[in-house]
């Protein structure tokens, strides 16, 4: 059976089930694999801009007996696939600048599909990003990997362009409900954000952004005070 680490096993659990699944930046094509051995998914598609991870992908794929069920393609994002092919599209594994690339380039406005998105850095830009561009966030969960705080998404277009405010864009949907690794999640953006505030202190400049950033520190921390005295 193909192991999924925590990171990918959370953008799996997203996955709805019967999805034709497209895997950008597939690298060794572990997620498709367990996504049609375990048959949530009826279809894969491992795509990647490079060859070499792309072989790999090929070959983890034939190993476990999965040619008739998926496709391997060569390129940049989604290029060579058709919005009618795929119901779930997942992007893990890279910046937020990258991602958001990646979707203004495909420019699929078909609110029937979802893209589980999860980024490795800067996810209130992506959070912030998406509903610039129309998409809605209709699921979030956070996951800890060797002491690293992730968070997957589920999105979807919906048309409607929004403007979030910083504290969604920091914490997203998150503070909706409780987790392990939310309260994690949460704890290292409280520290964070203190972190910035108390640098722009020192520096005496962005007194707005220094201000701001303790207001979001002390809203997280009254939510984890409160999941707290929930949990007992």
């Amino acid at each position: 059976m193909i192991s999924l680490d925590e990171r990918l096993a959370a953008v799996a659990s997203l996955v709805r089930p019967g999805s034709r699944v497209a895997d950008v930046g597939t690298d060794h094509g572990y997620l498709i694999a367990r996504l049609l051995l375990e048959k949530k998914a009826v279809f894969g598609y491992a795509c990647d801009i490079h060859q070499k991870p792309l072989d790999k992908a090929r070959e983890t794929l034939k190993s476990c007996g999965l040619e008739s069920l998926s496709r391997c393609l060569l390129g940049d994002g989604l290029s060579g696939l058709l919005p009618e092919q795929i119901d779930d599209i997942v992007i893990a594994g890279m910046g937020a600048e990258t991602i958001l690339h990646i979707l203004d380039e495909a420019g699929w406005q078909d609110s029937g599909q979802r893209f589980l998105l999860q980024p490795m850095s800067k996810h209130h830009l992506l959070r912030a990003g998406l509903y610039r561009r129309g998409y809605e966030i209709l699921q979030e969960k956070a996951v800890i990997v060797k002491g690293f705080a992730y968070t997957v998404l589920g999105a979807r277009w919906c048309g409607r362009i929004r403007t979030v405010d910083s504290f969604f864009a920091r914490t997203g949907l998150l503070p909706q409900s409780w987790s392990a690794a939310a309260q994690i999640y949460l704890e290292k953006q409280a520290q964070s954000l203190e972190n910035a505030a108390k640098g722009l202190a020192q520096s005496n400049t962005n007194g707005n952004y220094e201000l701001e950033y303790y207001e979001m520190t002390r809203k997280i921390r009254e939510i984890l005070e409160q999941w707290k005295r929930e949990k007992g």
